[in-house]
């Protein structure tokens, strides 16, 4: 009997591929009950990985405490931009004033 499963398997190599799920291929669909009063033909419900992470990102960056992280970045940036103008400003200042007294 194991020759003979042997022999059909050789004979046969594409029948154990038949017999895995038909439905892994296709996508799903929701099926309306056909007693009910909503009978149109649903539309496509899956979504691509890229807007799952799209809408996934957008819905993080609208909650208040990550808006409020990202204000404080921007506001400590700003204050270190002016702490560096303030700085080149003193320098270029304490410049004019040395050659102006060296003359």
């Amino acid at each position: 009997m194991a020759q003979q499963r042997r022999a059909q398997r050789k004979e046969n190599p594409g029948q154990k591929q038949s017999l895995l799920p038909v439905r892994a291929n296709k996508k799903q669909f929701t099926v309306p009950h056909p007693l009910s009063d909503n009978l149109f033909k649903p539309k496509e419900r899956c979504i691509s990985e890229k807007e799952m992470h799209m809408r996934s990102k957008r819905i993080y960056n609208n909650l208040p405490e990550v808006k409020k992280k990202k204000e404080e970045q921007r506001k400590r940036l700003i204050l270190q931009s002016n702490r560096l103008r303030a700085e080149v400003f003193k320098k270029q200042l304490l410049d004019q004033l040395l050659q102006r007294n060296a003359v």
